[in-house]
């Protein structure tokens, strides 16, 4: 198994994802946010870092199979033999995002009107 930090990321088909061959593996920290790991091609192993109090959890996702990982999270995940996998931000974290912002321009448009 060769173990890495970078990814080798092809754009194909106007999606971003990440590729790993048969035996690579690659170590990947999540956040800021909540993310969505699905798996577009192949078979993966991933393993989420656990803690004292909670051991590591392994999973195997195949094509079509979509995990949600938590911010902070981080993972090793290895394709079995190949695979591609994109990881994405839900809709809901965006659209909180977004909310936050929009309730704060009115306060800010105040302070700059000097109000």
């Amino acid at each position: 198994m060769n173990v890495t930090q970078k990814s080798s990321i092809q754009v194909t088909h106007g999606d971003a994802a990440w590729t790993l061959s048969q035996g690579e593996a690659m170590s990947l920290p999540i956040g800021p946010g909540r993310r969505e790991l699905r798996v577009l091609e192949g078979r993966v192993w991933l393993t989420q870092r656990g803690a004292l109090s909670l051991p590591a959890e392994d999973v195997w996702l195949n094509a079509g199979d979509t995990l949600v990982v938590e911010d902070g999270s981080e993972l090793v995940v290895e394709a079995w033999p190949a695979a591609r996998f994109q990881l994405l931000v839900p809709p809901s974290v965006c659209a909180a995002r977004t909310e936050r912002r929009v309730s704060r321009l009115p306060t800010f448009g105040l302070r700059l009107a000097g109000a």
